[in-house]
């Protein structure tokens, strides 16, 4: 095949021609290669801005998703309820205590439909608010609070006048029955506080007054008894009122395994001489001395001493108020039962509750405070425990205060085989002079110092239980 070049030659066009010909067609092949490898950079920096902008696309996805996870999970763990609405009505989100009220019967029901009124005010750009009272069991106070989403401000076009578009609206529900209950709680004891203060105050005034006009030296006498006697209530309730206060304060007070037969014994003896003077018999079961529980000693042995403080109080003379505890391994009941005046079926839902007497009369007569039990019952509640009442009138009372056992059994230090005759021996001797069997030992127990054995296995503690 003839070359082009010889052709073009061949037919009579000028060399010269030919050359310019050549040289334009190689520029134009040069600038279409050039361009060609600049497109294809061009090409190569799209593509990789593309994937750089599909990269941060999934990363913002990502992050969203996983602020809204987190968002999620912080409305689940608040204990009020939200709820929130798109403009439409339609609800987007609910956390987990709204989720209670959609499909609740009942007193909650109640709750979903006042929702969904307010919710429907709050869309027509109203904020709303209700408190609702839920009579229960149990008894429940819930306040609805309810205010629209608002987008960012626009301006409406040729006018100039802002405009708010409605986004939707939110809902919160809150009970507030334990705010309204301790609030109620609050104002009874200051109440309660003012007249128990004011009762003995006022009566050592007027008997002050009267002892300083009286002459006669027996009236007088008589009148400064008085006066003791009342000084000496108005002391005893403001001690408990301090026991109790720090009690309550003290809700995670510090623990450790305390011998049950050691807090038994101690408190028995600082109830003797009150029992003795109102010729009542104290019988005294002491527990396996391995019998242990895990918590604060002084707290545990001031709650066992008003129980036995009441079951002397509210005894008889010549009666008998028993002690023992018992224990399944995993608590242990310290129980006091008394053969007194027993509690009416009415109030027994109210008798630990501050400054509470049955027989006010009967209270006032022996001393009592009406803080007792109360405390008895705080320490019960610090202690993760219970106590728990059972009564029939005019036979008496049994109260059960039940504590975590210790994790393995407590044990004193090994005694030797004459130890042991020595402690059947003293045992022998308390129990024919009415003492708590054991007290005796407490001081040898002290004095000796005791050791804690290793905890016990499940299958051994079953085996003791």
């Amino acid at each position: 095949m003839t070359p082009p070049v010889a052709v073009v030659l061949a037919s009579g066009v000028p060399p010269v021609v030919v050359v310019v010909i050549v040289l334009v067609v190689v520029v134009v092949a040069a600038e279409l290669v050039r361009r060609l490898v600049v497109g294809a950079r061009r090409i190569d920096e799209l593509t990789d801005a593309l994937a750089r902008t599909r990269r941060e696309a999934e990363r913002d996805r990502d992050q969203a998703a996983e602020t809204g996870d987190r968002l999620r999970h912080a409305l689940d763990a608040i204990p009020q309820g939200v709820l929130i609405t798109d403009a439409a009505g339609r609800v987007v989100f609910r956390n987990q205590i709204a989720e209670t009220f959609e499909s609740a019967r009942h007193s909650d029901a109640l709750v979903e439909a006042a929702i969904t009124e307010l919710v429907g005010s709050a869309l027509d750009g109203q904020a709303g608010r209700r408190t609702i009272e839920l009579f229960g069991p149990p008894r429940r106070t819930l306040v609805i609070a309810t205010t629209p989403l608002v987008d960012d401000p626009a301006t409406e076009e040729g006018t100039g006048a802002s405009r708010r578009a409605l986004g939707g609206a939110l809902a919160i529900v809150d009970d507030i029955s334990e705010r309204r209950r301790l609030e109620a709680t609050r104002r009874d004891f200051v109440a309660n506080i003012s007249h128990e203060l004011r009762t003995p105050i006022g009566a050592v005034g007027l008997l002050a007054d009267t002892l300083v006009a009286e002459d006669d030296p027996a009236v007088a006498t008589r009148l400064a008894e008085r006066i003791v006697t009342e000084v000496f209530r108005l002391a005893r309730t403001i001690e408990d009122l301090l026991v109790l206060s720090t009690i309550e304060t003290e809700e995670a007070p510090a623990r450790e395994q305390v011998p049950v037969h050691l807090v038994m014994a101690e408190a028995v003896e600082r109830i003797r001489p009150a029992a003795e003077q109102a010729g009542i018999d104290l019988e005294v079961t002491e527990p396996d001395r391995r019998m242990g529980i895990f918590g604060d000693r002084r707290q545990v042995t001031s709650a066992l001493y008003n129980l036995l403080d009441n079951a002397v109080k509210y005894s008889d003379p010549g009666a008998v108020v028993d002690v023992s505890a018992v224990t399944d391994g995993i608590d242990v009941v310290i129980r006091v039962h008394d053969r007194g005046i027993g509690i009416p079926k009415a109030d027994l839902e109210r008798i630990f509750e501050r400054f509470y007497r049955v027989d006010q009369a009967r209270s006032r007569a022996t001393g009592g405070t009406g803080l007792g039990l109360a405390i008895v019952r705080h320490v019960a509640t610090n202690h993760q425990g219970d106590v728990r009442v059972s009564s029939r009138l005019g036979e008496g009372s049994t109260f059960e205060l039940v504590l975590p056992s210790a994790s393995g059994p407590l044990a004193l230090a090994d005694l030797d085989d004459d130890l042991d005759d020595d402690v059947d021996d003293d045992r022998h001797d308390d129990l024919a002079d009415g003492r708590a069997p054991g007290l005796d030992l407490v001081a040898d127990d002290l004095a000796a110092g005791t050791r804690s054995r290793p905890p016990l296995t499940r299958l051994e503690r079953e085996g003791l239980a």
